[in-house]
């Protein structure tokens, strides 16, 4: 009867044993995520625009862009002329896009001899104008000769302007 009781105890710790095994087998799970990122938002045109500008305005030097940045050098014939441009910035990347600051700041441009001649960028605001991916906007420069001046001999003032874009989270 003892060699009973064992052998029905080694039944019964072997079957355990096997159930165990069976319930306690590893779960893997293996994945990779992958992402592509693409940050490409530029200028990519500048264009004069004739309905906004004045016979007086030419320019001294083709308007010229890279991919943040555009440079301006208009000379204006006489006060109250004026040049107006439209500058395109695309987001051709995946990521959406925020302007970050306009640089330098239109306050220190427009300080600079000869102060007569003014710049104004309209179209888009920093902290505020998003620009979602696969999106354009449209960016207006004016330049412009005070009319209330008392210089009259043509003038010219050059300035750059950057477009500082961040990603927009």
């Amino acid at each position: 009867m003892k060699q009973k009781l064992i052998v029905a105890a080694l039944i019964v710790a072997g079957l355990a044993s096997i159930a165990y095994a069976a319930f306690s087998s590893n779960l893997i799970i293996n994945g990779t995520a992958t992402t592509t990122p693409d940050w490409d938002v530029k200028i990519t045109n500048i264009a004069a625009d004739a309905t906004n500008s004045t016979t007086g305005a030419t320019d001294a030097t083709t308007p010229a862009f890279t991919d943040t940045s555009a440079t301006f050098d208009v000379e204006l014939a006489y006060p109250g002329a004026s040049a107006t441009y439209n500058i395109t910035v695309t987001n051709a990347g995946s990521i959406d896009a925020i302007l970050n600051s306009i640089t330098p700041d239109i306050t220190t441009i427009n300080g600079a001899a000869p102060t007569d001649i003014t710049y104004e960028v309209t179209g888009v605001t920093p902290s505020t104008t998003t620009l979602n991916a696969g999106a354009t906007n449209t960016v207006t420069v004016k330049v412009t000769w005070n009319s209330a001046s008392t210089i009259t001999t043509a003038q010219t003032k050059t300035a750059t302007i950057t477009l500082n874009y961040v990603q927009n989270t």
